[in-house]
């Protein structure tokens, strides 16, 4: 085929044609490089949206509540932020969580973190109420308060007070 053709040429001819090859295998490594990042990136999300539901809520979802129980100053507080601190920091205290038709959700108790308050993990949607309960010097403090897991409720309790 290539018999009346100088050597010169031939030569051109291979080497254009194996760079064509060479160029056309790069191209489909780097699409098939790419076509396994966008399949991993899927499943990642398949896997964190469908698999791991509740990891899917952000930080933490709406319904993590940090409760600050105090028994005489408090804060407003709306989002509970690390800044966040309360009254009674490193204290135990005994609590009970409710809804608004009456079934207890949780009878237990916690200690205060450094900053005064301890974590509750409720189902969203609901109104509750708590009543909490601990002693300080020998004196037995209770208080009652209400707050809500409906979306675009506070997640940050601070009207819990405490009473001898």
């Amino acid at each position: 085929m290539f018999h009346n053709i100088p050597n010169k040429f031939i030569h051109f001819r291979k080497k254009y044609i194996y760079s064509i090859s060479s160029l056309n295998m790069k191209l489909r490594s780097t699409l098939l490089l790419i076509a396994l990042v966008i399949s991993g990136v899927g499943i990642a999300i398949y896997v964190g949206v469908f698999v791991f539901p509740s990891l899917n809520t952000g930080l933490e979802g709406p319904n993590i509540n940090y409760i600050a129980p105090y028994t005489n100053n408090t804060h407003t507080c709306y989002t509970h932020a690390q800044g966040c601190t309360a009254e009674l920091p490193n204290q135990f205290m005994n609590y009970t969580v409710w809804n608004n038709d009456g079934t207890i959700n949780i009878t237990s108790s916690a200690i205060t973190g450094g900053n005064g308050f301890f974590k509750l993990d409720l189902e969203i949607n609901y109104n509750w109420t708590i009543r909490m309960q601990t002693t300080i010097n020998s004196i037995v403090y209770i208080g009652t308060t209400n707050f809500s897991t409906i979306s675009g409720s506070a997640n940050c309790i601070t009207t819990g007070q405490l009473k001898p």
